[in-house]
């Protein structure tokens, strides 16, 4: 049969929507800072800027010693111990004043603050009253009142998670301020105290952020770092959920019988199970064809099964493709062999 411009059209739509990934994709610019906790990356108390502005952020300390890389976590412990007093800084080196800022953070709140009873300072700036900080109740912007405009803090000590905090100097807390914990958008409110408008400042210019301690060398906060991403205007919500979105590429992806063998039974059901480090949709196939019924199935705590009755004998390859907001992952082929059922007649 003549292919037709409109049935070919038609087939370049469908596979259009099969292979596109459904998550939509925004324009991320690039961060001012990049800090990722890895030995490569940390050199004594000097910790390599990836972000646009170069140069490097300092491990610090008011006492000691300075906090180092614990390759144990893939982290950066700030206060672990008490009395050592860590945070880490940086200048920005705009020549401006600052208006808006986006950071984004992974790190684990430890819900003891080794330097005070109940709370601790996650970033401030040198100079300013302005900063976020954490309290057992609340988690969120704070203006030197003994105010928190955020979020609860029910069930976020004590295990990683990304969050993202939009800051401003030019609006009051319900337009501008922003919390997004593991790229969903946060419920905000005035936990406690007053909001000073007129503290809202980055000090500067240039502008020094510092991780772990109120700007005024108070309050040091204590939490694991893995990385920090700092841009000196407000990201949209698309941006902030497709720079989250790139933490969670794929790097493991395997595939296999569940009963632990290398043989199936010709149209005898067996289980396929893929294993994966980061949650997504699982698309199973049987020589490179879609297994019916184990399409885009979702994991759940990283497993996806499928239910396969073998439609060849022989030997026969079983793939699954894994696809994630932060990128997709195929595994390596499963080598099957199937043989004819015994009661065949």
């Amino acid at each position: 049969m003549k292919k037709t411009p409109a049935i070919l059209v038609g087939v370049f739509l469908l596979l259009s929507t099969y292979f596109s990934a459904p998550w939509a994709l925004a324009a991320v610019p690039t961060p001012a800072v990049s800090l990722t906790a890895s030995a490569s990356k940390i050199s004594g108390t000097s910790w390599t800027n990836d972000g646009s502005i170069g140069g490097s952020a300092t491990l610090s300390t008011a006492a000691s010693p300075a906090p180092s890389y614990q390759s144990s976590d893939t982290s950066v412990a700030l206060n672990a111990t008490a009395g050592t007093l860590q945070y880490i800084t940086q200048s920005l080196g705009n020549g401006s004043a600052l208006t808006n800022i986006t950071f984004q953070i992974t790190m684990k709140i430890n819900a003891t603050q080794t330097n005070s009873s109940s709370n601790g300072m996650i970033m401030g700036w040198s100079g300013s009253f302005y900063d976020v900080w954490y309290q057992p109740s609340c988690l969120g912007f704070n203006t030197g009142g003994g105010d928190i405009y955020g979020m609860s803090t029910v069930g976020i000590t004590g295990a990683y998670h990304t969050f993202t905090f939009v800051m401003s100097t030019t609006q009051d807390n319900t337009t501008k301020q922003k919390i997004f914990m593991d790229g969903t958008q946060q419920s905000l409110s005035l936990c406690m105290g007053t909001v000073n408008q007129t503290s809202k400042s980055f000090a500067g210019p240039p502008s020094s952020y510092v991780l772990g301690r109120y700007g005024d060398n108070a309050f040091y906060g204590t939490y694991n770092l893995r990385n920090f991403k700092l841009w000196t205007s407000e990201l949209t919500s698309a941006q902030i959920q497709e720079s989250y979105n790139a933490l969670l590429t794929p790097a493991s992806h395997t595939i296999a019988l569940t009963n632990g063998l290398s043989s199936a039974v010709y149209r005898t059901a067996s289980t396929l199970r893929s294993t994966v480090d980061i949650d997504g949709l699982v698309t199973f196939f049987f020589n490179g064809k879609r297994i019916p019924g184990c399409i885009n199935i979702q994991t759940v705590s990283k497993i996806a099964n499928c239910t396969w009755k073998p439609s060849a004998m022989n030997y026969n390859f079983i793939t699954a493709q894994l696809i994630t907001p932060g990128g997709n992952l195929t595994t390596s082929t499963f080598r099957i062999f199937v043989s004819k059922r015994t009661n065949n007649r």
